[in-house]
């Protein structure tokens, strides 16, 4: 694949996984006033406001959170750079960083919504699952070759 085509695919995956995690986001905003089951309480759809990162780590510490944020996104930056056969994967985590990373910068928190009913889960968004599934793409190429 030639490089800018690497580069529009990089862009369009960004914009439209970071388009769809805004939306749900302000979605559940406006419309979870109460908590809704999926497929029989096994999901769950429940508006909370998340002030630290992964399972609420450093709650209440924004401006460390976004100082981090901004050093990982200038990592991935370079990663895209210099290794552009990784783009889905890194577009993934890019938009999924950038989707909590506005919710940070706009509101000081992240909304998250979607909780599998399991004791000890936190609850996600979507930006989290795209940062779950690039992760596991990288890890998964880097197994299997």
């Amino acid at each position: 694949m030639n490089l800018n085509r690497e580069w529009f695919f990089v862009l369009e995956i960004i914009i439209i996984f970071l388009t769809l995690d805004l939306w749900t986001k302000e979605w559940a905003e406006k419309n979870l006033n109460a908590p809704r089951s999926l497929f029989g309480s096994k999901i769950q759809l429940v508006y909370v406001r998340n002030y630290g990162i992964a399972f609420n780590r450093l709650s209440g510490k924004k401006n460390l959170i976004l100082i981090i944020n901004l050093f990982l996104f200038i990592y991935l930056g370079y990663l895209l750079y210099t290794d552009i056969s990784n783009y889905l994967a890194y577009s993934l985590i890019l938009a999924g960083g950038l989707g909590n990373f506005t919710g940070r910068l706009q509101k000081g928190y992240v909304i998250d919504f979607i909780y599998f009913n399991l004791k000890g889960w936190p609850i996600f968004n979507i930006a989290d699952f795209e940062v779950l599934l690039g992760i596991a793409i990288v890890m998964i190429k880097e197994i299997v070759g």
